[in-house]
């Protein structure tokens, strides 16, 4: 650890006490000083730590105030230095000046001796030792997980203009939608850190995480004696993220008699604490996250439909990875340069192989699961000493293709016997979602690697197996969107 000296620049005109001050805090700081405006601008300025700085340079004349010049000065050259102010007239109009000009503290000359003067010095170099040490931990997140949606595919590209269009706006209710893994939360994060509110505070709540006895509490907050147990008062995420984003996750499981007050708050911007009257009001955007089916909650009554209208002034739906494989190299060299960044591995490089793996499997998990790939394909490739992320790396499911959604032939007849047409279809199924999703869903490919005649009679024999069976199509994700309203729209 560093014994250099703090840098302290004090500048005031009267000589006697500037020579003290100077004498006395010599012992501990490296001192630098002026006595003008104008031997102020004469000085070398390197490495100051904190400027001590005399409002009236020219006790003479009673309206000198060249101090406010040079901390205008300090604050256009050095704008996080400290500087506290000093006068021995106690002005209060001017303090309060010089505070809004960016001065960290103000002291009265006649008030305070050289001792409280010290104490002062120590405060304001903690405070800003604090605040420089929260900038370059801002800054390393932002490094390692920055508001960047990684990727250059059609679908990207477009929920990249989106989240500009949402972030400058800055009010307006957005439904991100999508499947689990996709990075709903990435999107919400992107829109905070581009916008109008990314000096406000981000929020972010599970619903499904906070349980139906205490999504009410959390959200709204309660007063002491709300309830059994309620022995002091809280706030809530809503209070919280006042003035900045609230992001409400897994959306569709919130209780129905929540849903109501979500709904008054959304159109008032107001709420009540659990066990007041008391109206707040808060100032936030709003963003909610579902990967559910939101329309057929909305019909079997489970989830409220005016809400539902509410939240979806804007919707944004995040593709799944097997609609997007164009970016899994990009996403893959991402994580892989992530985890290196924070000193994981030494490993740089994904050889061709591997990543012909990466882009032939279906990805069940989505982005999250490509992350949690990469970040077991370095610790496998350490152990095997290799240079870079190989085959060998990689779990078997990725090496062979198979995931959830897409079963492979393994046969298996239970006791209870199976129903033939139904597995058939299942296979038959399968293989069409497997081919899609090596075509990043591409219908116009994927009936020439399954060897129909062409795309309208795949279609046409999906419809006559989902006609005949319709509980499987619910088992293959991809085929559902693509193909789900066929059986009731399409001929």
């Amino acid at each position: 650890m560093s014994n250099k000296k703090k840098k302290v620049l004090i500048v005031d005109d009267q000589q006697d006490y500037l020579q003290s001050l100077a004498s006395v805090l010599g012992t501990e700081f490296e001192i630098q000083t002026a006595s003008s405006l104008a031997e102020f601008k004469r000085l070398r300025l390197d490495e100051l730590s904190l400027v001590l700085l005399d409002i009236r340079l020219d006790d003479s004349d009673p309206s000198n105030r060249e101090g406010m010049d040079v901390l205008k000065l300090l604050r256009r050259d050095f704008p996080d230095l400290p500087v506290v102010m000093m006068t021995a007239y106690g002005d209060v109009d001017i303090a309060v000046e010089a505070m809004k000009l960016g001065a960290a503290d103000f002291i009265q000359k006649t008030k305070v001796d050289v001792h409280e003067i010290r104490k002062v010095i120590h405060s304001n170099l903690e405070r800003f030792r604090l605040k420089r040490k929260i900038s370059e931990l801002k800054e390393e997140l932002q490094r390692l997980e920055p508001g960047e949606i990684v990727g250059s595919s059609p679908n990207i590209e477009e929920i990249k203009r989106l989240v500009d269009m949402v972030a400058r706006d800055g009010h307006a209710t957005v439904l991100l939608r999508g499947p689990t893994g996709t990075g709903k939360e990435l999107v919400a994060r992107a829109i905070h850190s581009r916008g109008i509110r990314k000096e406000g505070p981000f929020v972010a709540v599970s619903i499904a995480a906070l349980g139906k006895n205490v999504v009410e509490s959390e959200l709204f907050g309660h007063e002491k004696g709300a309830f059994t147990g309620a022995d002091r008062r809280k706030i809530g995420y809503i209070e919280k993220a006042d003035g900045g984003i609230l992001f409400l996750d897994e959306i569709g499981e919130l209780d129905p008699e929540v849903q109501v007050k979500l709904l008054r708050f959304l159109e008032n911007k107001t709420f009540q604490r659990m066990g007041s009257t008391e109206e707040i009001k808060v100032d936030l955007q709003l963003i909610a996250a579902t990967n559910q089916d939101l329309e057929t909650a909305v019909r079997e009554k489970r989830f409220r439909e005016d809400l539902y209208f509410r939240l979806k002034t804007i919707q944004i739906f995040l593709p799944t990875l097997a609609e997007r494989t164009e970016d899994i190299p990009q996403l893959a060299v991402y994580f892989l340069s992530l985890y290196r960044s924070q000193g994981r591995t030494k490993i740089s490089t994904i050889s061709d192989e591997a990543m012909h793996f990466f882009q032939t499997y279906s990805w069940p998990g989505n982005v999250r699961e490509l992350k949690s790939c990469i970040e077991r394909a370095i610790i496998y490739a350490e152990y095997n000493t290799h240079d870079q992320i190989l085959p060998d790396d990689l779990p078997l499911e990725v090496r062979h293709g198979k995931s959830e959604g897409s079963r492979g032939l393994s046969i298996e007849i239970p006791e209870s016997g199976v129903r033939i047409d139904e597995e058939l279809a299942r296979v038959e199924l399968a293989y069409v979602e497997k081919a899609l999703r090596m075509v990043g869903g591409k219908k116009t490919e994927a009936w020439k690697v399954l060897g129909y005649n062409d795309r309208y009679a795949m279609r046409r024999r999906i419809k006559r197996i989902v006609e005949d069976n319709r509980k499987v199509l619910e088992e293959f994700p991809l085929l559902q969107r693509l193909y789900g309203s066929d059986k009731k729209n399409q001929s």
